[in-house]
């Protein structure tokens, strides 16, 4: 599955594939997943106790407030995760405000 990790504090958006079991994606942001909706298709997925751990600030939502500790990005169809297009990349690469390396 085709992902956009995101390592907070100023990082890069990281383009990565990985099987996305759900230790896959505790492997990345920690054992508390939380699942932040975005848009109707993507998601991003991220330590659910981040804040209360001291994890650092990752990006701003509008709606939620701080994003922290590591983030992983994934396109959803509300039942399954699977890989983004091309279009999606580009988005959270605008929203996020910053590059996919």
């Amino acid at each position: 599955m085709r992902v956009l990790v995101r390592e907070p504090i100023n990082q890069p958006l990281q383009l990565k594939e990985i099987e996305g079991t759900l230790e896959d994606l505790q492997e990345l942001v920690g054992e508390f997943i939380e699942i932040v909706p975005i848009t109707d298709d993507i998601v991003c997925i991220c330590n659910q106790k981040g804040e209360q751990q001291g994890l650092g600030n990752n990006f701003h939502d509008d709606r939620l407030g701080w994003i922290v500790g590591t983030c992983v990005f994934t396109s959803t169809d509300n039942t399954e995760f699977s890989s983004l297009s091309e279009k999606q990349i580009g988005y959270i690469a605008e929203y996020i405000g910053y590059p996919v390396v």
